[in-house]
């Protein structure tokens, strides 16, 4: 469960607080597991169309989601090569 508020992601019991730019990632694809979203697409919702910010961004930040959650039993975030990334439940 994510809490947009508190930026908190809560699982088994467990509360996450996590940097906004991480959650806002992690938050856009929950919004549609299975989706492939890709850099450009992230970049823009997530910095908005007019940033600054190096495309590289976006891959230092899932790294940093990975790093996380890596031996979380209900997610993987998947990189989809060339494209970009999306959530999958894991079974």
């Amino acid at each position: 469960m994510l809490d947009y508020d508190s930026f908190c992601l809560l699982c088994r019991g467990d509360s996450v607080q996590l940097p906004q730019k991480e959650f806002l990632l992690l938050y856009k694809m929950f919004a549609a597991p299975g989706r492939v979203f890709t850099r450009q697409q992230l970049m823009d919702d997530i910095w908005g169309l007019e940033t600054e910010t190096d495309p590289h961004t976006v891959e230092v930040h899932v790294g940093r989601l990975r790093e996380r959650f890596h031996d979380n039993p209900d997610f993987d975030i998947v990189t989809i090569r060339g494209i970009g990334y999306k959530v999958v439940r894991k079974q």
